[in-house]
């Protein structure tokens, strides 16, 4: 059987108007869950929603007194039914993503501040009994979201505050359930952003990598193109994929078991498209200029899998299904509507799951759990990587 990790983020926030609990995630065929988020403020890991991860309660589960109760609870105590159905799972806390990164570069610029935060980590680690813990800073140096500060520095610093966080763990705090905490990281999958990490250093620390290999294409894009796609596209090509970024990280130094292929259960959405302009009739609208994107599942222009599953992706639908098999990707499209939408099918799953095998990967990371239709991509990648 692979030893590859199978690594889904679940999020805060889906236990509201998404209705997606911990209850509900297939941890069976998991081996690590990434919490998704704690924040960064004043150089220490704080709560990113107190009531969701620590106070909700949950009828379904016995604690005893004193016992820890929300999100953190189902996943971490080890008389949560969550927890029983499967011991091995791991779970890290994943600290800063794209809204919370905003305090990464001044924190790690200084001994004083990067002690704060690695003495915070191991606290709350141990509160509330994570095995690890996953430094989503988006991004080093430059990339991410607008304001966020950055120094020239932050590559180096970055580095910097691995060793001194691999160092608290390993000889401070009393080893955890599984013998060691894990230290993961999540990276972009843009050369122009990850170009600032010495990649190969960094790899000496962590235990693995976790690569955000989609959104190539959406909204900023100036024409229409796969958000994923595992090899060089027909057309639209953003001048990413995933088989150059893995090629990239591995040329750098990182070891391909410690590399972590990201993959999205969601897709993006392009709107006014003329498919007429495309250039390969059997992808139509693909390559081609746009304006603007569509209304989506949470937010404009982003589509769950499993909202497409319950509508476009029906007999009947407007929207017709194409492969680009030089991607290994599809998308959708529809010529009354005019909008193209690229997305992850099972098809493109068995794809990369195959790929992370042959290329002796670490394996598998999913952003995020609640948007898989009846476990139906979890469940194709299981069957490659067990």
């Amino acid at each position: 059987m692979s030893r590859a990790r199978k690594i889904g983020y679940f999020t805060a926030w889906s236990i509201y108007d998404r209705g997606y609990f911990p209850a509900d995630v297939p941890v069976e065929r998991l081996t690590h869950i990434n919490y998704a988020f704690a924040k960064l403020e004043n150089n220490r890991i704080q709560l990113g929603d107190a009531w969701a991860d620590v106070d909700k309660p949950y009828s379904s589960t016995e604690y005893g007194q004193g016992d820890i109760k929300g999100n953190f609870g189902e996943f971490n105590n080890d008389n949560s039914p969550v927890r029983r159905r499967n011991p091995a799972l791991r779970s890290l806390i994943s600290v800063g993503g794209w809204s919370w990164s905003g305090g990464f570069s001044a924190m790690a610029a200084s001994q004083h501040s990067r002690a704060e935060f690695v003495r915070s980590a191991g606290e709350f680690l141990q509160r509330y009994k994570f095995d690890g813990i996953d430094i989503d800073w988006e991004h080093p140096v430059e990339g991410g979201m607008d304001g966020n500060p950055h120094s020239p520095d932050d590559g180096r610093n970055y580095l910097q505050l691995l060793h001194e966080l691999r160092h608290h763990l390993d000889t401070q705090l009393a080893p955890p359930r599984f013998g060691r905490y894990e230290i993961t990281i999540a990276t972009s999958a843009a050369p122009t952003v990850y170009r600032h990490l010495d990649l190969a250093a960094i790899a000496q620390v962590v235990d693995h990598i976790n690569v955000m290999t989609y959104d190539y294409a959406g909204s900023w894009s100036k024409v229409t193109g796969h958000q994923q796609n595992l090899f060089r596209p027909s057309a639209g090509d953003s001048g990413i994929n995933g088989n150059d970024t893995v090629s990239d990280y591995i040329n750098r130094g990182v070891p391909a078991h410690k590399v972590v292929l990201g993959l999205g259960f969601y897709g993006r959405g392009f709107s006014n498209v003329d498919h007429h302009a495309s250039p390969f009739p059997n992808l139509p609208g693909l390559g081609c200029a746009f304006s603007g994107v569509p209304p989506g599942t949470w937010e404009a222009g982003s589509f769950d899998y499993k909202a497409l599953r319950k509508s476009h992706l029906l007999p009947g639908s407007d929207f017709t299904t194409h492969w680009d098999d030089a991607a290994k990707a599809p998308i959708l499209y529809s010529a009354n509507d005019r909008v193209l939408i690229s997305f992850e099918d099972p098809v493109a799953v068995s794809w990369k799951a195959d790929y992370v095998l042959k290329r002796g990967l670490g394996g598998i990371m999913i952003w995020e759990l609640s948007q898989d239709y009846e476990g139906e991509l979890l469940a194709k990648i299981c069957e490659y990587l067990g």
